[in-house]
C-alpha cells in the first residue's frame, strides 16, 4: 500500500537522517572508522517493505541463526508499505522457516521476486496512520501508532520481544480494504542494535515498540546506551 502523504514522508526522512548523522558524528569522535562503517551498513531502501514495528510475534518452534548466533524463531504478520525505509546491509542468517538470507546480496527483496519483502525500519509518529491489527474489531485497519517503552522480562511473552529488522517476509494476503500482509520471520529476544552483531536481550533492558500492550513478543529493540555498530 502506497503512503500518500508526501509531506510526512519527507519529514520522516529528515528526522531519521538527522538522527543518523548525529549518531555518526558522536561516534566518530570515539572511533575514526565508525563513520565509514555505519555508512556501509545502513541504506535508504526504496520500494515495498514490511512494517513490523506495531506487530507482535508468535514462536514457530524452530531455531534461526542470525549473524552466527542461534535464537528461537518467531513469526510476525506485518503490513506491506511502499516508500522509503532503512535497511541493514550487514544482516544475514539461516535456518528457521525461510532458510539462508543475506540483505547485502539481495537488497530489494529476499529472493528477488515480488512475492517476498524485507521487514525494514521507518519512523512513524503518533500523528501518522499505518495499518495495524485492531484487537477490538479483529481486523486490519489504518490507525495511529502509539510508540511506548517497556521493561524486558523474558519470563513472560508479553514483556519479551522479537527483532524483525532486515528479516525476510512472505506476502500471503490482501485484506478487503487493500492492506497487503506478509509473514516475517526473525529471532525472539534478540536486539536489533548493534547492527553487525546479534546479541540476546537481557531482563531489565528498556525496549521500544509500537505494538499494543498485551501483544506477545512485541517487535522492537532495546534502547542502545552507546551506539549503533
Amino acid at each position: 500500500m502506497k503512503l500518500n502523504n508526501m509531506g510526512k514522508a519527507l519529514y520522516s526522512t529528515f528526522v531519521i537522517l538527522s538522527l543518523s548523522l548525529i549518531t555518526v558524528y558522536v561516534w566518530s569522535k570515539f572511533n575514526k572508522d565508525n563513520k565509514s562503517q555505519i555508512k556501509k551498513i545502513l541504506k535508504i531502501h526504496e520500494g515495498k517493505f514490511a512494517f513490523c514495528g506495531a506487530s507482535g510475534a508468535v514462536p514457530t518452534g524452530k531455531k534461526i541463526m542470525v549473524q552466527g548466533r542461534e535464537f528461537d524463531e518467531g513469526c510476525a504478520i506485518c503490513p506491506v508499505l511502499e516508500g522509503p525505509s532503512i535497511s541493514n546491509l550487514s544482516m544475514y542468517g539461516k535456518g528457521g522457516t525461510w532458510g539462508d538470507f543475506n540483505v547485502n546480496e539481495n537488497q530489494q527483496t529476499p529472493d528477488g521476486t515480488d512475492s517476498t519483502v524485507w521487514s525494514l525500519f521507518w519512523f512513524f509518529s503518533e500523528t501518522d496512520s499505518v495499518p495495524q491489527f485492531n484487537p477490538t474489531t479483529k481486523k486490519w485497519e489504518w490507525m495511529n501508532p502509539i510508540n511506548r517503552k517497556f521493561t524486558v522480562n523474558t519470563n513472560h511473552d508479553t514483556t519479551s520481544m522479537s527483532n524483525m529488522f532486515a528479516m525476510p517476509g512472505i506476502i500471503f494476503d490482501t485484506t478487503e480494504t487493500g492492506i497487503i500482509l506478509a509473514k516475517c520471520y526473525g529471532p525472539l529476544n534478540e536486539a536489533a542494535v548493534p547492527l553487525r552483531k546479534a546479541i540476546h536481550v537481557k531482563d531489565s533492558m528498556i525496549s521500544v515498540t509500537a505494538a499494543k500492550e498485551g501483544v506477545p513478543y512485541p517487535v522492537g529493540t532495546p534502547i542502545p546506551k552507546i551506539g549503533l555498530e
